[in-house]
């Protein structure tokens, strides 16, 4: 149960944000049963231990499993809510609000370095029986999803999004870019965002400048064009100095992206591929 202390701090961020949360206006017919911070923990719980939904509720209901947690120092929600319940109040604005703000409260205390920011993306395969309209074939012939990540160079996941596998990583780039430089704090300065060889585009070279005043180290990427530049002064500029000292230890930090998702898809976060009860992109 290794889990434990990390799940009760997080537990203790959720309810000390539902208090700060402003609550939503009341809605016609019968009021809310239970509070969002309490859909939100189940929801969470069911995250950490990849559980279906229909699982989740089921073992909120059993009065033996919430016994035996909490006398292993597990904190629970209060309230059972039924497996339609969870589906609906997922929906809602209020849930949506409260995850945000859980999310960049834990962002914060985990204390990112801005410095050196690293782009990447990686496959969510689904089963190839699977009639999941959402998932399209993509990169390396898997079908599926891609999750789009931008991290920061201790690990940390600043901004996700996840697409169908047939979307292009330079599509999705600039809105990444765009939101770390809306959450970035003032104090902290970030000097440099690394990416593969798919990244490489001058657009995103623009993006890069004015979102995160950061310069983008991605290889040069011809494209199967010739290697002109005239109209890229940007992609030239770093072409120029691409052998410099500075550029060398921006290129062998950019390992961390890798490390991070050998450790996401690893037995323990099992991120290889999306479980079964996981299907359409809105879920």
């Amino acid at each position: 149960m290794d889990d434990e202390p990390l799940w009760n701090q997080v537990y203790r961020t959720v309810c000390r944000l539902a208090r700060q949360q402003i609550p939503p206006p009341r809605r016609p017919g019968r009021p809310d049963r239970y509070a969002t911070a309490t859909i939100l923990l189940a929801w969470l719980l069911a995250a950490l231990w990849d559980w279906p939904m229909s699982r989740m509720a089921r073992q909120l209901k059993s009065w033996r499993w919430r016994s035996a947690m909490r006398q292993m120092g597990w904190r629970l929600p209060g309230g059972v809510p039924h497996r339609t319940t969870l589906l609906r109040r997922a929906c809602r604005d209020d849930f949506l609000q409260l995850l945000e703000m859980l999310n960049q409260t834990l962002i914060q205390q985990l204390g990112p370095q801005w410095c050196e920011l690293v782009i990447d993306s990686s496959a969510l395969p689904v089963g190839g029986v699977s009639h999941d309209a959402d998932a399209t074939w993509g990169h390396h012939g898997l079908r599926g999803y891609r999750l789009h990540t931008l991290i920061s160079q201790d690990a940390v996941i600043l901004v996700d999004q996840v697409l169908p596998a047939n979307v292009h990583e330079l599509k999705v780039a600039p809105g990444l870019v765009h939101a770390a430089g809306l959450m970035r704090p003032p104090r902290q300065r970030t000097r440099w965002v690394s990416g593969d060889n798919g990244y490489d585009s001058e657009p995103l070279h623009r993006c890069c400048r004015q979102a995160l005043q950061a310069m983008l180290v991605a290889p040069l990427n011809d494209r199967g064009g010739r290697r002109t530049m005239r109209r890229t002064p940007l992609r030239r500029r770093l072409h120029q100095c691409w052998d410099s000292p500075a550029i060398r230890r921006v290129r062998r930090h950019r390992s961390v992206v890798e490390r991070m998702y050998s450790v996401a898809k690893s037995a323990r976060f099992r991120l290889y591929a999306l479980p079964p009860f996981v299907r359409h992109l809105p879920t």
